[in-house]
Formats: structure tokens, C-alpha cells, sequence
């Protein structure tokens, strides 16, 4: 059993195949040999051979954990996705704490085109292991199918609805095609003006373009829809401060918040707001709860940015200096993430264009 283990962790599967078959042989009765055994001969390929060890090792031990889930693995890799499904499903049921089976019971009915059912053992899977990333894709891949089959029954039901130029304007919004993403979403809105989240959508991708009065308007029509919108406050109001509206921007900021406390992007803006009305302590503040709330993201950054213009005319070096080293910090982790990685940002609803950090320039000093 050592040998064989060994053996294993050096991937050396014919050698742990030979150790594990003497131990079969010597003790015929031991359910973790055929077990151990069925493994390794699961790992050198021989799915035919492993079988009938998994099925010894049940046999013997009808609680031993992971034999149900190998056995589903050599069934979905001969394509026998219901055979799979119950072994798998017997996993999950003898340990409940196995993601990895109620990953593969996902995958098997997801295999089975049955997308919805996959969803809740997936579910489950992230639920124990959340920064699995093949976890993370499988429940993604669900979801999508599930959505998708959604849309296809809302487009054979009306191919010019509301809804219909809704989800083609988020689509188009997703893959930055965004005067498309305008088209759909104005014909929409014409289609359904007092729908609420729709002017919201129209005046999101108006900003991504740069047309600032379009989606000012759009933010404020949603607002008059709704004006318990916490997100078009948030949305309209860092416009404004951005915009030579700071003042009407600070009071939409602050209201937003109040709402909505988990918008912790509007603090960044409204800090520039309270820097623009000369309020400079509590914008002061106001960047280090953005700091505080994400310390990592580009908002971050961008408000240590600040920080160190405030504390410069301020003239508290310490202060500044602090800042702009953090600020560096950041900028060089940003550009050394982005040599790496060619990455596509999808925002959610709350979020907001962010300044590329090299668009900042550095104060002298």
C-alpha cells in the first residue's frame, strides 16, 4: 500500500498498479486495495480493468467514498450519461461534502441536455467550493444553456417584442457593440416607456459612447419611473460630478447610499463631488471608504490618486506621499496584470466606466 502510494503521487501509475495488485491478491478481502487499485488503473487509461475493482471495493465496503464517483467517471467517459447519473448521485448521497461528485452529477445531465436539473447539483458544488474554476465554468455553462433556451422560447413567441429587443440590447451591450446595443434598447423603450430598468440600460451604454446629455436624460426618465432607483441615482449623480453638475450630484450620491449601502463605488465619486464643492475633509473620507471597501479594484486606485492631489494642496507630505506610493502600487500591478492577460471586463449593473490609470497624470513634487 505505501509502495503503490508512491507510486501514485509520483504519477507513476504502471508501478501503483503492480503494488496495489499485491495487496488484491494477498488480501483479497481489503475493499480500500480494490479500491486503490481501481484507481490507478483508472489514471494509466485502462477504464475497462478499473471497473471491476471499483464494483469489488463496493461490494465489500458499500459505504467507501469515491468508488461511486470513479465508476460515474468511466461511465461518462463511455458516453452512458444515466449510468454515470446514479452512481454519481450515490456519491453525493454517501459524502455530501464532495463537490467534485456533485460537480460530475451536473456535468452528466448537462451531458443529457437537461440543463435545468444540472443546475441545483451545481449549485451545490460551488455552494463547498466556491474558487473551483472548474466548478465556476460548468454552473456558468448551465445557467447559459438554461437562459438560452428561455430566450429561444421568448423569440418564438413574439420576434418583435419589448423584451425580445431588450435581451438582444444586453447582448450587444455585452459584446461592446454599443450603438447596437442603443438601437434595441431605444426601440424598446419606445415599444415600453414606463417599463422600469430601461432607461437605465439605454442611458448606461449613452455614457460607454460618450453622449453625456442622452444618458443624463435616460438616467432621470428612469428616475421618474422609479425613484427609489438607487442604481440610476448612483449612475446619474457620479455623471454630474463628473459632468460640472457636482453639486445636484453630491445630494444623488449621498441619497444613493442611503438607499443602498452596498454601492461602495459611489463613494469614490461622491468624494470628487465633495472635492469639487470645496468640501475637502470629508471627501478626505469619503475616498477611504472606497479604498476600505474594495482595496484591490481600479476605484482604489484611482482614489489614492486623489487622496495625494488633496493632501498636496493640503501640503501634508506624509500624506501625499503615502498616497502616490500606493497609487504606483497599484498602476504597475495593473500594467504588469494586463502584460500577462488579455482580459474582457463585463460591468454589472452598478458599475461605472473606470479611467484607464495611465490617463492620471502624476503631480509634481
Amino acid at each position: 500500500m505505501q509502495q503503490g502510494g508512491q507510486a501514485m503521487s509520483s504519477s507513476n501509475f504502471a508501478d501503483a498498479v503492480t503494488a496495489y495488485s499485491i495487496v488484491t491478491k494477498e488480501q483479497p478481502s481489503f475493499a480500500e486495495g480494490h479500491f486503490n487499485l481501481g484507481l490507478a488503473l483508472f489514471e494509466s487509461g485502462k477504464l475497462d480493468q478499473a471497473r471491476p475493482e471499483l464494483a469489488k471495493a463496493l461490494t465489500l465496503k458499500p459505504g467507501l467514498r469515491g468508488a461511486n464517483l470513479f465508476l460515474g467517471l468511466i461511465d461518462y467517459r463511455e458516453n452512458r450519461f444515466k449510468d454515470a447519473e446514479t452512481h454519481l448521485a450515490r456519491e453525493t448521497a454517501i459524502d455530501p461534502h464532495s463537490a467534485k461528485a456533485f460537480m460530475w452529477l451536473g456535468v452528466c445531465r448537462l451531458a443529457g441536455n437537461d440543463p435545468q436539473a444540472a443546475i441545483e447539483p451545481l449549485d451545490k458544488a460551488y455552494a463547498l467550493d466556491p474558487a473551483d474554476p472548474d466548478i465556476l465554468y460548468h454552473r456558468g455553462h448551465a445557467y447559459l444553456l438554461v437562459a438560452n433556451q428561455s430566450y429561444d422560447a421568448m423569440f418564438r413567441l413574439n420576434t418583435d417584442s419589448m423584451r425580445v429587443h431588450q435581451v438582444l440590447g444586453e447582448a450587444y451591450a455585452q459584446s461592446y457593440r454599443n450603438q447596437d446595443a442603443i438601437g434595441e434598447f431605444e426601440l424598446a423603450v419606445k415599444m415600453a416607456p414606463h417599463q422600469p430598468g430601461l432607461h437605465e440600460e439605454l442611458a448606461d451604454q449613452y455614457w460607454v459612447v460618450g453622449n453625456l446629455d442622452k444618458a443624463a436624460a435616460a438616467y432621470r426618465e428612469e428616475l421618474e419611473i422609479d425613484p427609489y432607483a438607487a442604481t440610476s441615482m448612483y449612475k446619474l449623480g457620479s455623471l454630474l460630478v463628473l459632468n460640472h453638475g457636482a453639486a445636484e450630484g453630491v445630494q444623488l450620491l449621498r441619497k444613493a447610499l442611503h438607499a443602498d449601502p452596498s454601492l461602495s463605488d459611489a463613494h469614490y465619486y461622491l468624494g470628487v463631488g465633495l472635492v469639487a464643492t470645496d468640501q475637502a475633509q470629508e471627501a478626505i473620507d469619503q475616498f477611504n471608504m472606497a479604498i476600505a471597501a474594495d482595496p484591490g479594484n481600479d476605484r482604489a486606485m484611482l482614489a489614492y490618486y486623489k487622496l495625494a492631489q488633496l493632501y498636496r494642496k493640503m501640503h501634508d507630505t506624509t500624506n501625499q506621499q503615502a498616497a502616490m506610493q500606493n497609487f504606483l502600487r497599484m498602476r504597475a500591478e495593473t500594467r504588469e496584470r494586463q502584460d500577462r492577460h488579455s482580459t474582457q471586463i463585463i460591468r454589472n449593473r452598478s458599475q461605472l466606466p473606470v479611467d484607464h490609470p495611465d490617463l492620471a497624470s502624476i503631480p509634481a513634487g
